[in-house]
């Protein structure tokens, strides 16, 4: 309570933020355990997905996410889902904020046979038509800049890349408290079409800069007690792929992409097979996946 009186909007108290919980999930033998904050909502609902285990990712029926329309980049299926609330000064009752947290096996269904996540930079390059597929692909959403704070950090001996995705906004523009709205990624290899995908979809308010602070304070703590241990099935795939191309790696650091949008689309169809825009005057086409050759080639 002592915290609540004293909120701010650069220092908001979030409810269960001092007395986080270790959640522990597996997908197909791999362990995820991870400390969070307990979901609250202020309206009362429940958490969309309490922690539960996925005994087997390659389970199709699971993904039930974006199956409307047929041309399918990405496949979703949750594990763990739950939301906290961010509150300013005691005068106001509301909400100042809300992430909404998410722990998915993300199915990569564009990616082609014969690449393998666990190849570092087929990993970053998942990463990078992940954020075409939903910056460019999906232009009706606004312009997005990304990736933002571009980080690559090593937890038990796996590669994860940590990510932002943020309205691409005019500099002069005035500032709204939609603004302050932005996603957060951490993201590793779980299979050679799977990653394990945390995303932090973050709602907040003026002013933006402290909002988007306050949101990755909680982020940080988040992604900080981490630990993730592949099954040895995992493991032994990752060390074939790995050894078949040892000189792979992600880049360090990465500047937003600089992708042109579409000049003009229309809504699809799902019904006829449309994608969800249909574009009629294209932009910069989607990235490509490569791969280097074989060690020894």
């Amino acid at each position: 309570m002592f915290k609540r009186l004293f909120a701010s909007h650069k220092n908001p108290y979030v409810p269960g933020l001092d007395n986080p919980e270790r959640v522990s999930v597996s997908l197909a033998g791999c362990k995820l355990d991870i400390t969070l904050p307990p979901h609250y909502s202020s309206a009362g609902f429940d958490a969309d997905v309490e922690p539960k285990d996925i005994p087997n990712i390659h389970e199709r029926s699971i993904y039930d996410y974006g199956h409307e329309y047929e041309d399918n980049k990405f496949s979703y299926a949750n594990c763990i889902r739950r939301n906290w609330e961010f509150f300013g000064p005691i005068w106001k009752f509301d909400s100042i904020g809300m992430t909404d947290f998410q722990v998915t096996s993300l199915r990569v269904d564009c990616l082609p046979e014969g690449m393998s996540c666990f190849n570092p930079a087929i990993l970053e390059q998942v990463v990078m038509r992940y954020l075409y597929e939903t910056g460019p692909a999906m232009p009706d959403y606004g312009r997005k800049l990304a990736p933002v704070n571009w980080q690559v950090e090593i937890k038990q001996g796996n590669p994860w890349i940590l990510f932002e995705q943020h309205k691409d906004l005019p500099a002069d523009k005035p500032e709204e408290h939609e603004d302050s709205n932005f996603k957060a990624f951490a993201v590793t290899a779980l299979d050679d079409h799977y990653i394990l995908f945390l995303r932090f979809i973050n709602f907040g308010s003026m002013p933006v800069a402290e909002s988007i602070e306050a949101a990755n304070k909680v982020r940080d703590l988040v992604i900080g007690s981490i630990h993730w241990q592949l099954s040895d099935h995992a493991e032994e795939r990752k060390q074939e792929v790995i050894s078949k191309y040892p000189s792979t790696s992600i880049t360090p650091d990465r500047q937003p992409a600089t992708w042109r949008y579409p000049a003009k689309w229309r809504d699809g169809i799902a019904s006829q097979g449309e994608t969800r825009a249909v574009i009629l005057e294209p932009g910069d086409p989607a990235p490509e996946f490569h791969i280097e050759p074989l060690h020894g080639e």
